[in-house]
């Protein structure tokens, strides 16, 4: 663990939910070699700007860990250096503390963690000198109940999914939104998505881009028998109940954000709906929604006859 010294009342952000950068949290695999040279780098400029810092060993390996080792700290930001798997995992993390993350990406495409190696040092200070802006992303919980008892309940930054487990085998269910019913489909599963995770799992599996922002759900079959079967967009206050059928010869899992929680029987609902709790991402000046499309998805990089 690393640290550095406070300067008192920096002022960096007009923002009323943001005022002051304190102390600021790195999390990332502490054992890996380039993490420690990023840590090292954003660490220079801290020092320079008298700002405590506290550095953290965090992995995409853990899904429901708690955030006690931050408690003593009170940082007012974190940074993250990983993948999308370590950013949505430190999401998990400080939601109750409401803490705004920005990621660096060491991963592959990483919508989530926008900020490439080589704009670390400019990326920093740009958020010394508060030219950054705070975005409120909602997360969804879900209840997975057992005989009518619940027997688990899991937090998603991107997306909760119930699966078939069996290649050639498609699972069947019924989905209710807010009570009502809204169909039966047989599928390679469904896939619950939040407008952050839009540009994830569901966007692989045909669904709409969403702006992050949005007060929306995605509700979309993955590879549905039946093509009438299409996504829909939701209401973020919608409860969302989805049944299996036909249990005999069942082989299903839910996963979350990616990690398989629990191999289903059939017999299981699962709930979903929008969480009490939202994480916080630091969006740095110049880094637009449509500037990261754009990147990542090369989107108006060159015209068909090869000009830019």
């Amino acid at each position: 663990m690393q640290s550095g010294n406070e300067l008192t009342n920096f002022t960096t952000h007009t923002d009323k939910t943001m005022t002051q950068v304190k102390r600021i949290a790195i999390l990332g695999n502490l054992e890996n070699a380039i993490v420690q040279e990023i840590v090292e780098k954003i660490s220079e400029v801290l020092r320079a700007s008298k700002i405590q810092y506290n550095a953290y060993s965090l992995t995409g390996e853990f899904v429901q860990e708690s955030p006690e080792i931050l408690d003593d700290f009170k940082p007012s930001m974190a940074i993250v250096i990983g993948g999308d798997g370590t950013f949505m995992n430190a999401s998990r993390r400080l939601a109750d503390t409401q803490v705004p993350l920005i990621g660096i990406n060491l991963g592959r495409r990483g919508f989530l963690t926008d900020v490439s190696v080589r704009e670390v040092t400019s990326s920093i200070e740009k958020i010394l000198n508060g030219e950054y802006e705070i975005e409120s992303r909602l997360l969804i919980e879900t209840d997975l109940i057992r005989n009518n008892k619940k027997i688990s309940t899991y937090s998603a930054l991107n997306d909760v999914v119930v699966s078939k487990a069996n290649f050639g085998r498609l699972i069947e269910f019924e989905i209710h939104v807010d009570g009502n019913f809204v169909t039966t489909a047989r599928a390679d599963g469904i896939i619950v998505s939040t407008p952050t995770g839009s540009t994830a799992y569901s966007l692989s599996a045909g669904g709409p881009i969403v702006y992050p922002t949005l007060a929306a759900l995605v509700l979309l079959p993955i590879s549905p028998h039946t093509l009438s079967n299409r996504p829909i967009v939701l209401s973020d206050s919608s409860n969302i109940e989805i049944r299996q059928l036909g249990t005999e010869n069942n082989n299903s899992c839910l996963v979350v954000d990616g990690h398989i929680q629990t191999p289903l029987d059939g017999s299981e609902v699962v709930n979903v709906k929008r969480s009490t709790k939202s994480a916080n991402f630091v969006r740095i000046a110049g880094h637009t929604f449509y500037s990261q499309l754009r990147q990542k998805l090369g989107w108006g990089v060159e015209s068909l006859d090869g000009a830019k």
